[in-house]
């Protein structure tokens, strides 16, 4: 019996040291995303982990609160902007590692109302029509697309005039839930996040006379899983199913 068992137990510790038996602890990269990228890298997320074997687990909000977040020392590995000049911020004070630094993709501000509305809005002066109490808009200090917004306006001549109308929303998803749940009369968020929400929010106008809206991705300085990292962004930049995905979205492809 006790030659029986010595014969077995080489061949149970093989058993037990075999991938069936134990489970390489999961590749996992943290990945701080801009607010209008939300359901896009929600549907590729999983195509990644199929084709690399690495999670990307994302955190979503407005660009100028995630860099806050990575400045103050947050695990992040993979940091994607909604603006360019929050990026370059980065990359002067070493935070963000600048030779990693790529751009993945293009958008377009619009004027957003609730569907059944029926104000007709023909030109931005139209804001200042009475019928238009409420305006939501993105902190232009730390939302990009409040900033691009902002900048529109400014050049208009009507930023001052519409202050007092003016409701500030943490990040462009919850201008884009005022609008949709009609608690303002219109809003202004990117073309891709009023796609998502055409049932509840239609476009009013189509928005220029604003610095480009890029989208960089970058590695955050000091990540532990730089070749992760990179390879995240590589899929982003160059993949096909990436890149149709983006396309679905209504993204612009740079």
């Amino acid at each position: 019996m006790t030659k029986r068992l010595y014969i077995l137990l080489p061949v149970l510790l093989l058993l037990i040291q075999s991938p069936s038996y134990t489970q390489e602890k999961e590749k996992e990269i943290t990945v701080s995303a801009a607010s209008s990228l939300t359901d896009v890298l929600k549907e590729l997320g999983p195509v990644f982990k199929q084709k690399t074997g690495t999670k990307a687990v994302f955190n979503f909000g407005s660009s100028g609160s995630l860099y806050q977040q990575i400045e103050k020392g947050a695990p992040v590995d993979v940091f994607i902007s909604a603006d360019q000049d929050i990026v370059d911020k980065g990359i002067k004070a070493e935070v963000l590692r600048s030779s990693t630094k790529t751009i993945l993709l293009k958008n377009t501000l619009v004027l957003i109302q609730p569907k059944t509305s029926e104000l007709k809005i023909k030109k931005l002066e139209d804001l200042q029509l009475p019928e238009i109490k409420k305006i939501a808009i993105g902190n232009p200090s730390s939302v990009p697309a409040g900033k691009y917004a902002e900048e529109v306006l400014t050049k208009n001549h009507l930023n001052i005039s519409l202050k007092e109308k003016f409701i500030p929303a943490e990040n462009v998803r919850q201008v884009l839930d005022y609008v949709g749940r009609e608690e303002v009369e219109v809003g202004f968020v990117y073309v891709t996040d009023a796609a998502i929400a055409e049932s509840k929010v239609k476009v009013a106008l189509i928005l220029s006379g604003h610095k480009p809206i890029l989208y960089p991705g970058i590695l955050v300085t000091g990540t532990k899983n730089s070749e992760e990292a990179k390879s995240f962004l590589e899929f982003l930049k160059k993949s096909p199913e990436a890149k149709e995905t983006f396309l679905k979205y209504k993204f612009i492809l740079p």
